[in-house]
């Protein structure tokens, strides 16, 4: 997609969002996310499957992978990723947010992976926060809960390289 129509397609989900936190062109999680789940469900509909910008904080409690992200990530590992070629961590709204309610961002495998799992346990050691900035296409789901059906969402990347820890310039 060309770059114009992404900054378009970013300003209008921002603008539908209510977004006011944004960071070089990025929206905040917070603008769409609250508990793990979507705070405007007919908003994100426009943007569904549209490649989005965000950015938040990883859920350290919630990295995900394969036997080789195990390696890197000890006693942070929380299992298993998705499929044997994927690995994922969760978006949290706000560094102090709960584990469990972010959002998963799914990647592949590739070599940007273990650094990228390093500098995340690294900051889970010390008890700092991570933040990081994404740029991936976002999905909506049905998640049924108890009382309602909310709306629950993901991120899917192309590649580790759409993961950054300062603003992509």
């Amino acid at each position: 997609m060309p770059r114009h129509l992404t900054a378009i397609l970013l300003v209008t989900a921002a603008s539908l969002l209510g977004c006011d936190e944004q960071i070089g062109g990025y929206v905040a999680a917070s603008s769409i996310v609250r508990h793990g789940f979507a705070k405007a469900g007919e908003g994100l509909a426009k943007v569904q499957g549209r490649e989005i910008r965000v950015w938040g904080f990883v859920d350290h409690g919630n990295l995900y992978g394969g036997v080789g992200a195990q390696q890197v990530l000890g006693d942070w590992w929380g299992g298993d990723g998705p499929a044997a070629t994927t690995w994922r961590f969760d978006l949290k709204a706000d560094a102090h947010d709960d584990t469990g309610h972010g959002i998963q961002v799914r990647i592949p495998n590739d070599p940007g992976r273990d650094r990228l799992l390093r500098a995340f346990v690294a900051d889970g050691r010390t008890g700092r926060p991570t933040r990081v900035f994404v740029r991936g296409t976002l999905y909506t789901f049905p998640a049924p809960t108890n009382t309602a059906t909310l709306t629950g969402l993901y991120l899917e990347l192309r590649s580790s390289q759409e993961v950054w820890l300062e603003p992509e310039e």
